[in-house]
């Protein structure tokens, strides 16, 4: 086995992998399918593997990333924009698939990304089924839309459509209980999310499904994982407005939900939120700042395991 450890780098499409490693400068491709994953893992494993780089490639990667883990490789999946900007600054302005496989491999040197926690086969199930309820939920939101614009035969079809969506939401919702419920883990954190006002079932299942990560790191890495965390745009004397950008849309767009009740209902995230419009912050603004508090209290819930308590009886037992 050579003992120098090498970086790798995996650029993903739908027919292949192609594969570079870093110092040695190997490179290969296999077919992106079981085969290939095989002598993938067949080929890596006459090295010492620091990491494995991949970017998220709507889910063209998992196969790949999921077998890697299962052998015990330290897998990370990264955001398409960190490569690309890691390419620009590196001065590597062609592209090609060997050249992506060549820069996430450096970038992985170069950064040394956190590990992913890549998903089971069930928390994949569940996730799948989130998923679809939420395109079918969008898609329900927009025939209801069409619907008073229709006459005649195109409103009955509509109507029909509307009718079909609303029985397999009704089925998605207890296939996700169903699946939320079969392992304890799951049911027990559904449970501790479910006590902080704001925090309904599809919420809960969501984040359940979609942010694995959250109660197992630090609350800075999850709020740049959901995309809830400000980056500055400061340079010299300029000082810009702070944005989010990138992380998982999906948990994203649920929590925004959330926070729109926990504002009304929740004394801690309305007391908040009053604070920081009554200093002049607009609404969005305030919202996304109760995003990033609502997340921070969650991330520490789960890693304590320790339900929702209202402030009084925090303090209670803080000072008995």
């Amino acid at each position: 086995m050579n003992q120098q450890p090498q970086w790798v780098g995996i650029d993903v499409s739908k027919a292949t992998l192609d594969v570079y490693l870093r110092p040695s400068s190997k490179q290969f491709q296999v077919p992106n399918q079981a085969s290939g994953i095989a002598q993938l893992i067949e080929q890596l494993q006459s090295f010492e593997i620091a990491q494995v780089i991949l970017e998220a490639s709507g889910g063209l990667e998992l196969d790949a990333a999921q077998a890697l883990q299962e052998q015990g490789f330290a897998v990370s999946i990264i955001n398409p924009r960190q490569g690309r900007d890691f390419a620009k600054a590196s001065g590597k302005l062609a592209k090609t698939d060997r050249i992506d496989a060549s820069v996430l491999a450096h970038f992985g040197q170069a950064m040394q990304p956190a590990i992913t926690v890549l998903s089971t086969a069930n928390e994949q199930a569940l996730q799948a089924a989130v998923t679809r309820r939420r395109q079918l939920v969008e898609m329900l939101t927009a025939e209801k839309n069409r619907q008073s614009k229709m006459r005649g035969k195109m409103q009955q079809n509509i109507d029909a459509h509307i009718e079909w969506l609303e029985q397999r939401i009704r089925e998605l919702d207890s296939e996700i209980e169903q699946l939320s419920q079969s392992q304890a883990e799951w049911k027990s954190r559904i449970t501790l999310l479910r006590s902080v006002p704001g925090i309904g079932k599809v919420i809960a299942t969501t984040l359940v499904a979609a942010l694995p990560e959250l109660g197992q790191t630090s609350d800075k890495r999850i709020s740049a994982l959901v995309g809830v965390a400000p980056f500055n745009r400061d340079s010299g004397k300029y000082r810009g407005a702070r944005t989010i950008w990138g992380g998982r849309a999906s948990v994203r767009a649920v929590l925004y939900m959330g926070v729109l009740v926990a504002v009304r209902h929740n004394p801690v995230l309305r007391a908040f939120y009053t604070h920081l419009l009554a200093q002049g912050k607009a609404k969005k603004v305030a919202l996304i700042a109760c995003m990033h508090k609502l997340l921070r209290m969650l991330n520490a819930m789960i890693r304590d395991g320790k339900p929702w308590q209202p402030p009084a009886v925090a303090d209670q037992a803080a000072h008995p």
